[in-house]
């Protein structure tokens, strides 16, 4: 085994940089994929970095308090028995030929604003190659950064594209309709103008409830769908509570602690994420497109009965959380018996924020 760097994420389009937290590990550690590594804190979110792969933690070269460029090493990886000299060319080397990516350089990732009607646009991320490609939805109050560690991972093999749903982030605030078949009509239009007419969906929460929306209406464009902690399953449920005081919340202190209720580690719902997700919903038309939508999620356009749910012929994947406080488990005995469902420990209602590894390799297995 030689040895190998393990560098700063990108996480999101806006990532430069990150703060390295506390280390989780020491020096020596044998470590497995998926495990707990390091705190990386951004402008956005405290996020835990899980190893990308398996090995020996030989030399821990990003400190804690260290403000580093995406792409700087943070430690390095080899057999037990190498060498310290040699590790300590194998840094020296690294840090030699190491140029920090400017925000140009970093074009792996690709936002476009997709046209999807009159005046009207969505915003999308793209990166990788390979068809048929990946489109993620993100959750109510949410956008397309949220999947920034799932897509990075996965677009090193595929194409990927992220959208924000209509009313957040980026996209059009105007809707046409507010129930999830309307935010996937937006969505088919947006995959017309991408020239995409079959992918994998994947989505989280509210943008679960879109993505088999789109599946339902479009079995022919749908590869495989993978649903996250989706809102509208049989036998879950949703907590009006955390929904009236997202809207409800006006200064950051509120907000971040009813983010907390997303995450079983509240530490993860920070001043910072507040700040960003207040930001959002202070453009033009964003409070009264959530509130729109708000009220759709009461109708009963909003759940999925059974028999529909049955209905579809794709490979269905399901992943909830054990301490999901927002929408629960769904009812595995009225799920498809096709579905898998995989149940993630120690995560809340974002699992692929607080364990991401867990949720990739669940998708990488889904996906094939």
């Amino acid at each position: 085994m030689t040895l190998r760097s393990l560098t700063m994420p990108k996480w999101g389009l806006s990532m430069q940089e990150g703060t390295v937290g506390p280390w989780s590990v020491q020096e020596g550690a044998t470590i497995a994929e998926g495990d707990e590594l390091v705190d990386v804190e951004t402008s956005k979110i405290v996020n835990t970095f899980e190893a990308p792969f398996a090995g020996h933690l030989r030399r821990i070269v990003g400190r804690e308090g260290e403000t580093l460029p995406v792409g700087a090493l943070l430690a390095v990886f080899g057999p037990a028995d190498a060498a310290e000299e040699e590790i300590d060319a194998f840094v020296s080397d690294f840090q030699a030929r190491f140029v920090p990516q400017d925000e140009e350089a970093s074009s792996a990732l690709e936002s476009v604003q997709v046209a999807i009607g009159e005046a009207r646009a969505l915003r999308a991320v793209i990166a990788g190659v390979g068809e048929p490609p990946v489109v993620f939805l993100h959750g109510f109050g949410g956008d397309l950064d949220n999947w920034a560690a799932v897509q990075s991972a996965l677009a090193s093999s595929r194409r990927t594209v992220a959208i924000d749903l209509p009313g957040h982030g980026g996209s059009a605030k105007i809707l046409t309709g507010a129930a999830p078949a309307d935010l996937a009509a937006d969505v088919a239009h947006a995959l017309d103008a991408l020239d995409i007419p079959r992918a994998h969906l994947i989505g989280h929460s509210l943008g679960g409830a879109v993505a088999l929306a789109f599946a339902l209406a479009h079995p022919e464009r749908t590869e495989s769908l993978a649903l996250i902690c989706a809102a509208g399953l049989p036998g879950g449920r949703l907590d009006s509570g955390y929904l009236d005081g997202f809207l409800a919340a006006r200064r950051a202190r509120d907000l971040a602690g009813v983010l907390s209720q997303l995450f079983a580690d509240p530490a993860f719902a920070t001043r910072e994420l507040a700040e960003s997700v207040l930001k959002a919903r202070r453009l033009d038309g964003a409070e009264d497109a959530l509130a729109a939508i708000r009220r759709a999620m009461d109708s009963s356009a909003f759940a999925i009965e059974s028999a529909r749910l049955g209905s579809l012929q794709a490979p269905l994947l399901i992943v909830a959380s054990a301490r999901d406080q927002i929408v629960g488990a769904p009812d595995r005995a009225s799920l498809p018996a096709h579905a898998r469902l995989i149940v993630i420990e120690d995560a809340g209602h974002m699992p692929h924020a607080e364990r991401p590894a867990a949720v990739i390799a669940a998708l990488r297995a889904h996906l094939g």
